[in-house]
């Protein structure tokens, strides 16, 4: 209630309880609040987090580890006039304190408040026997932790400003601040839900931005179709196109009558982060409970408080769960629902820091920053198109052009989701689905004057990059990967043009048998379970084996387009198409929201359909290239690894032929290596665990305590699978456990459902090849399951004993993951063997 009230830009909690089961989407639950936390790790209990509303530029400051209590920090920023305030948050359990512990926590405090601009301390501090309110706070007699903790407070200058009790009649939770100045109207007001401790609330004088309202947004799920469909089958298409001269005029003219319609027909909302407001009797009961509790200190008033907040909070609970249960039983918006806890929200770019270590706050120069540093990676060198060396004769047919057949344009359309997509033409995907009948006509003549000009519109060549963080809490630019938003009607022909390429390039087997990536009947499973047949039986044969892991830095954004072009010619993909592709390629752009518009001087699209296709055509040449005795090649679109099996060791190992003969590849083919990121994989009791380089830099090793991960699965040095088995189980119970505690139905076929679709798979990826055999490793894959369903049954009959897990499995209509495994694997068998 406190987060859909959006009334505070920040808050901060003492004794959160959080410990790693609890994702930070959880907590955030989709509002626009970052969560700043430091959870005890030791037991159960404790720890402190801070959740600062998206308006406010913050960061996080690093905290040194100290034993017993918990800290986190940051420092707040007002981007109107520079003004900064740091705040630190404490939680001071007595338990198990020792004197060090708490001099430990004061160093720490120290440390942390040697600034030279305002800061507040607040928590729980546990002293219970200081009366802040009184003009003698402290008893005469110290205990010797009261005595540590007032040196400090009195050394510090500081000030404490909560003037009432804070749980019975004890000061705990306490705000101490350097600049009392700073501070306005606090007040000591009800706890929040079920907690004991009071809530202290106070304004702290600092200049920000308040939201702006945000642009109308198109609710094309709500949008009056049959009338749009009515419109659109009066349209004579051929006279509309009349006096288009080329596809460019063509489009844009479609394009135009498209927004006409959408203005008409499809309703605006303000897509503003407005939240969900309580039924009137709620805010009703929340406001009861609030006069309550000013007379709190009447015997009678604080009975009928307690009796209060009991009933607010059964009638929240019911208003969330019948709120949820229509959310989850509508298929339009089940899924953003369940995304909204499941995940991340990246609505707002938070803080960034710039060059000479500058706090940038300004949209537009964080989205500018953004792009240069997404763009950064792009070439303009040119390369010779003399260094291609296929595996095979070159195609004796050629692949000139395409025809549009309207019914292969409708079934893409039809096969596309329903999603409301940010398109930067403003046509998303639903639009085209629910128009499909009358649409397809249009279309198909766009699509066709596109492949027999090869050329495409201009905004087909345009991309918003939304930028998702690779971390937690990012901080600096290179933190952020990019994530293209491409045009709908652009991605159906690239589904055409990529139907017909793919065929052509499998039938002349133009693709190294090596590569599988982005193939019919090819994926993660079928290449790592020919590595895992490979490493077996050499193992089986006393061999050592080793292994490098090639990363290539930003492969689909650096590969030269003269060169791909060359090599698609030389494949035999000509004429019109060939043309087509140059052009799709030629003069893209990119925006990061707000940011100027930045140029793609080379890379295959990201986001696009064609983009991988491309890339895997480009080096399908490597293998060949690359080519040595003894050595063994697997690709996985840019995913590169190559082993080689031996008996004893020799004077030049051919992994190291074969790394050198890469490297030069990369260099003519515009490829770049990122060496920090390679590891090398040594197996064998034997190994005698030779040193590779890349251009003269040891290439790292995986040691014996760690794995690495490939495409998904996690190898170790031993070949078991306990490593892989204890990431993937604790991944799964954090998000099992986020579905239970984010989700406050009780109808069980809905949370079963939930683990099916978002914990099972997590378990069962490419599950062939890591089957395990071992009991403690299949009881620990099968303990997820277990313990979700005794979550569920406890939920629905919460005074029933527990059945066993087979009876939990009949009552909840689930199969055993042992039993799924069991059912993959001849099944996998019979899809390799089909082809599917």
């Amino acid at each position: 209630m406190v987060l859909m009230s959006n009334k505070f830009h920040i808050l901060a909690f003492s004794e959160t309880w959080l410990n790693s089961k609890i994702e930070d989407s959880v907590i955030i639950q989709g509002f626009n609040y970052h969560l700043i936390r430091s959870d005890r790790q030791s037991r159960k209990g404790g720890g402190v987090a801070i959740l600062i509303s998206d308006l406010i530029p913050f960061q996080k400051i690093k905290v040194p580890k100290i034993p017993n209590s918990d800290i986190c920090c940051i420092d707040v920023f007002s981007p109107l006039n520079q003004q900064k305030i740091r705040l630190i948050v404490v939680y001071r359990p007595t338990t198990k304190e020792t004197l060090e512990h708490l001099t430990s926590l004061i160093d720490c405090l120290v440390l942390l408040s040697s600034i030279d601009y305002p800061y507040y301390i607040l928590g729980d501090f546990n002293f219970p026997n200081f009366n802040w309110a009184s003009p003698n706070p402290f008893p005469n007699t110290l205990t010797p932790s009261e005595s540590i903790f007032l040196e400090f407070f009195h050394s510090s200058n500081l000030e404490q400003i909560v003037q009432a009790p804070t749980r019975n009649q004890n000061y705990l939770d306490l705000v101490l601040t350097s600049d009392k100045s700073l501070t306005s109207s606090l007040s000591v007001e009800a706890p929040m839900g079920g907690s004991d401790h009071n809530s202290i609330i106070f304004d702290i004088k600092l200049n920000f931005k308040s939201r702006s309202k945000s642009n109308p947004r198109y609710q094309f799920n709500k949008a009056n179709y049959s009338h749009i469909n009515g419109i659109l089958a009066n349209i004579d298409w051929v006279l509309f196109f009349y006096d288009c001269i080329d596809v460019e005029s063509c489009y844009n003219k479609f394009l135009s009558f498209l927004h006409t319609i959408i203005r008409s027909c499809v309703p605006l909302s303000n897509n503003s982060d407005s939240l969900e407001h309580f039924p009137v009797h709620i805010q009703r009961l929340h406001q009861y409970r609030k006069n309550l509790w000013k007379g709190i200190s009447k015997p009678h008033i604080k009975e009928k408080f307690i009796e209060t907040s009991k009933k607010l909070e059964h009638e929240i609970s019911k208003f969330i769960r019948n709120r949820e249960n229509k959310k989850l039983s509508n298929i339009n918006t089940k899924f953003d629902y369940i995304s909204s806890f499941m995940k991340q929200k990246h609505s707002n770019i938070p803080s960034l820091i710039g060059q000479n270590n500058q706090l940038i706050f300004s949209n537009q120069i964080k989205s500018n920053i953004l792009a240069d540093q997404f763009s950064s990676v792009f070439s303009n060198h040119n390369f010779s198109s003399q260094t291609f060396s296929f595996s095979n004769h070159f195609p004796l047919t050629t692949i000139q052009t395409i025809s549009i057949d309207p019914q292969i344009v409708f079934d893409i359309i039809s096969r596309l989701d329903n999603s409301n997509n940010t398109s930067p033409d403003g046509v998303p995907n639903i639009f085209y689905k629910k128009c499909r009948d009358t649409l397809v006509i249009p279309l198909t003549h766009i699509f066709s004057m596109s492949i027999l000009n090869s050329k495409i519109p201009s905004i087909w060549k345009k991309a918003i990059i939304n930028p998702i963080p690779k971390k937690t809490n990012p901080q600096y630019p290179i933190d952020f990967r990019p994530i293209s938003l491409l045009c709908s009607s652009s991605k159906i022909l690239e589904k055409i043009i990529a139907n017909e390429l793919q065929s052509f390039i499998e039938s002349n087997k133009i693709l190294p048998a090596c590569q599988h990536g982005f193939r019919k009947a090819h994926s993660v499973s079928t290449q790592l379970l020919e590595v895992m047949d490979d490493f077996t039986y050499a193992l089986e044969n006393k061999n050592s084996i080793d292994t490098i892991y090639f990363d290539l830095a930003k492969a689909f954004d650096t590969v030269p387009h003269s060169l791909l072009v060359s090599k698609l010619y030389k494949m035999g993909i000509q004429g019109n198409i060939l043309s087509w592709i140059n052009d799709y390629l030629s003069n893209r752009t990119f925006t990061v929201r707000v940011s100027e518009e930045k140029h793609c001087t080379s890379g295959v699209p990201q986001g696009s359909i064609l983009g991988p296709l491309l890339f895997i055509t480009f080096i399908s040449d490597l293998p060949t290239y690359c080519a040595t005795p003894g050595i063994t090649l697997k690709l996985f679109a840019d995913d590169l690894k190559a082993y080689n099996v031996f008996k004893n060791r020799v004077t030049e190992p051919p992994l190291q032929i074969f790394i050198n003969k890469f490297s030069e590849y990369c260099h003519l083919n515009g490829l770049k290596i990122a060496i920090e990121k390679c590891s090398v994989l040594y197996l064998g009791n034997s190994n005698p665990s030779t040193k590779y380089f890349i251009n003269d830099i040891v290439i790292p090793h995986i040691s014996s305590e760690d794995s690495v991960r490939d495409l998904g699965i996690h190898f170790s040095h031993d070949l078991k699978w306990d490593k892989h088995i204890n990431i993937i189980t604790r991944k799964a119970i954090r998000c099992s456990y986020s579905i239970f505690k984010s989700i406050k139905s009780r109808n069980p076929k809905i949370l079963t459902n939930l683990f099916n679709i978002y914990v099972r798979p997590i378990l069962e990826f490419s599950s062939s090849v890591f089957n395990p055999h071992l009991d403690k490793d299949i009881k620990s894959i099968e303990k997820v399951q277990k313990d979700f369903l005794r979550w569920v049954f406890r939920r629905i009959n919460p005074k029933t004993e527990l059945p066993e897990y087979h009876d939990l499995l009949y009552y909840f209509k689930q199969e055993s993951l042992f039993y799924r495994r069991i059912k993959a694997d001849p099944i996998y068998s019979i899809n390799m063997f089909v082809g599917l």
